[in-house]
């Protein structure tokens, strides 16, 4: 069975961005994409098979990317799942505050399309396929 992928995004361009990379260049990781933390936590409350994997933006309306990871790692049966946040944010405070909340792991997303499928398949390769994260 493949590794399943949560991508949690309000950019609709970046989540067809990331829709087309991994169709195209990571065929062998399903993913799940949500719009925004009110769909996610809605599907969390119903979901019967959990990701191995959380990509997490954290600057979204409504619910925060910090929200969401807080609320993650607070919930006895997701609080094990691995969360990524992928973020154009660089404050070291936001940073600190993530891996503070239980982050996995904190990537500044590239500009290009070539940057982020790079990041992408390297956050794959090394968090699922070598069960950490280095990036």
């Amino acid at each position: 069975m493949n590794p399943t992928i949560y991508i949690i995004e309000d950019n609709d361009d970046n989540l067809f961005l990331y829709e087309w990379i991994f169709v195209r260049h990571l065929p062998d990781y399903s993913f799940h994409l949500f719009s925004d933390g009110l769909s996610v936590q809605h599907h969390v409350g119903r979901a019967t098979q959990k990701p191995d994997l959380i990509l997490l933006d954290l600057k979204m309306p409504n619910v925060s990317g910090f929200e969401l990871l807080t609320h993650f790692k607070t919930d006895p049966s997701w609080k094990h799942i691995p969360v990524v946040i992928f973020s154009h944010s660089t404050s070291p405070r936001e940073i600190e505050a993530c891996y503070q909340a239980g982050a996995s792991g904190f990537v500044h997303k590239e500009i290009s399309v070539h940057g982020i499928k790079s990041q992408l398949q390297s956050i794959c390769h090394q968090w699922l396929q070598q069960g950490r994260l280095s990036v």
